[in-house]
């Protein structure tokens, strides 16, 4: 659906934001009515993140997790010549002021189901996953196959299940994808806010609880991981103690279901990009713990991303999974370093953050009087 955020424009100029856009590198895949891109902004490699709206240049980028914005904030954030900048600004100057933002009463969201027939017709060719260290027995936790129809055609497709062990979603991995593939790598069916995952995963063995919610509560600890790789290359190496968030944000249902153990920690080990301009992964990684310090304590909340992207590279590359859990973490010079680098926290971060600092000084001065 169109995003009704803002006011359309009166006229069509879609092949003058079409030129603009290709004239700062955007390679727009066209889609009907709006174009998909890499986000060129950030310098991503997504060939479907951003969705621009041809006739008006709205946009939103999925990957980053934005809401829809104006065209013109999307050129401010591309182009680095100022004498460009004011080029295209003149084009879109005598209507600035037609992106009007109004109000629209929220639909009731439904929660969709998936049929269990369906999923039950995926076919266990392992192949692809084996290749990359995942065994059978693993795979076989996820109830998930390779699916040669529909939707998902192509797709190795992992059911995402509720509490009631409906399939509320379905998430699926191109087997032929590669960068530049005109198709995304991951596709997603469902609302992925509402997932669990592998939480809700049925129970094997006629146990009452699967293996995810046993080890959760056993040893009161939890890793966030961004997406399904993840949660095989941990489960392959026996970390069952793990949640996926699909992205590079919490859920408010994902935070309540964590508030709903007794956890002494949570560790946030979302993709480690570090090779790239910006480690999308660690901006990620802060904005979540962001988030639950909020609910938690902010001595149980750290950031500990993988040692390399994430956790399948580290599986496939036969680095110990050990190298990883047993490195400590400075949580003071983590702190600081948001304080110092993360924009716009809000002023109860803030004061948690600073309160835990202070109040570690203090123990540490207690600590010096007494030796």
């Amino acid at each position: 659906m169109e995003p009704t955020t803002y006011l359309t424009w009166t006229d069509d100029k879609s092949e003058k934001i079409k030129q603009v856009l290709t004239d700062l590198g955007y390679d727009l895949a066209d889609k009907g009515k709006y174009w998909h891109s890499r986000a060129v902004y950030r310098n991503g490699d997504n060939r479907t993140a951003l969705q621009i709206w041809k006739n008006t240049g709205i946009w939103r980028d999925f990957v980053a997790n934005t809401r829809y914005q104006p065209f013109k904030k999307l050129i401010e954030l591309s182009c680095s010549n100022d004498i460009k900048l004011e080029e295209v600004s003149t084009f879109l100057e005598d209507k600035a002021d037609s992106f009007i933002q109004f109000s629209k009463t929220p639909k009731m969201e439904i929660e969709q189901f998936f049929d269990h027939e369906e999923v039950k017709t995926l076919l266990p060719h392992y192949k692809f996953y084996n290749d990359k260290k995942i065994t059978n027995s693993t795979l076989r936790l996820y109830n998930g196959g390779f699916s040669m129809s529909g939707k998902m055609n192509g797709r190795f497709v992992f059911p995402v299940y509720d509490e009631n062990k409906k399939i509320i979603g379905l998430s699926g991995r191109h087997l032929l994808w590669k960068d530049g593939s005109p198709f995304p790598k991951w596709k997603h069916l469902g609302r992925k806010a509402n997932w669990l995952y592998p939480i809700n995963l049925p129970p094997q063995n006629d146990e009452k609880t699967n293996i995810f919610n046993k080890c959760i509560e056993e040893k009161k600890q939890i890793i966030l991981v961004e997406g399904i790789g993840d949660s095989l290359a941990l489960t392959e190496q026996g970390f069952y103690n793990h949640m996926v968030v699909f992205g590079l944000d919490i859920s408010s249902k994902q935070i309540s279901h964590l508030l709903s153990y007794d956890l002494d920690k949570i560790i946030i080990a979302t993709n480690n990009d570090y090779n790239k301009t910006i480690n999308r992964g660690l901006s990620g990684a802060i904005k979540i713990f962001l988030k639950l310090i909020k609910y938690f304590d902010v001595s149980k909340v750290e950031i500990k991303l993988p040692v390399r992207k994430d956790f399948g590279q580290m599986l496939e590359e036969e680095i110990d999974i050990t190298e990883w859990a047993n490195k400590k973490t400075n949580k003071n010079k983590q702190i600081k370093y948001i304080l110092k680098n993360h924009q716009n926290i809000d002023h109860k971060c803030t004061s948690i953050l600073q309160n835990f600092l202070e109040d570690s000084q203090i123990e540490r001065d207690t600590i010096s009087k007494q030796d």
